[in-house]
């Protein structure tokens, strides 16, 4: 199956070097770090609390979907031990480099399993979040340091993860709850 992708994923990140250019690429590199989605969240609670007047903040889910993405990730990359695409396609040049395996995608994950904590936590900025993951996915790509399939893995990791973090957390609040 690999050898089937990787023509198509080598043309992919060749491509997206192709488009290149200096705006471009410093707005990409917004998303370098993690911490971007601290950002995406307070602006989404920000905007929950300004419309609403309640601060109701998913703690919970939030910071379960963020370490969940974390271990996840980590364990997949150690076992895949994919390269980086700078390290096997000739003339790409990365943005950046970083040192770990490729596959799956670390900020794709995290940007899904956030994605769907917040789309579920505060429904009507779904689409904003949901954008945000998207561009995060896109400039690594971009970026040339991961493959397509990575960021597609890391989005259904990180979904899946989303979704086990909005579980435990109404696990946890049931537990709480009847506890009282």
């Amino acid at each position: 199956m690999i050898n089937i992708i990787q023509p198509l994923d080598e043309k992919f990140v060749l491509f997206f070097q192709s488009l290149r250019f200096e705006a471009l690429t410093a707005f990409f590199s917004l998303f370098i770090k993690l911490e971007c989605w601290h950002i995406v969240a307070a602006m989404v609670v920000l905007y929950f609390f300004i419309r609403t007047k309640n601060l109701r903040i998913p703690f919970i889910s939030y910071f379960l979907g963020w370490n969940g993405s974390i271990y996840s990730y980590s364990y997949f990359k150690d076992f895949f031990h994919r390269p980086r695409p700078f390290l096997t396609i000739k003339g790409l040049v990365p943005v950046i480099t970083p040192h770990s395996f490729s596959f799956p995608s670390g900020h794709a994950t995290l940007a899904a399993a956030l994605t769907v904590v917040l789309a579920y936590h505060f429904p009507k900025t779904r689409y904003f979040v949901i954008a945000v993951a998207l561009l995060v996915g896109i400039s690594r790509v971009y970026l040339g340091v991961h493959y397509l399939s990575d960021v597609l893995a890391g989005y259904i990791l990180g979904i899946i993860v989303g979704f086990l973090s909005l579980l435990m957390e109404k696990f946890i609040l049931s537990v709480n709850k009847s506890a009282s």
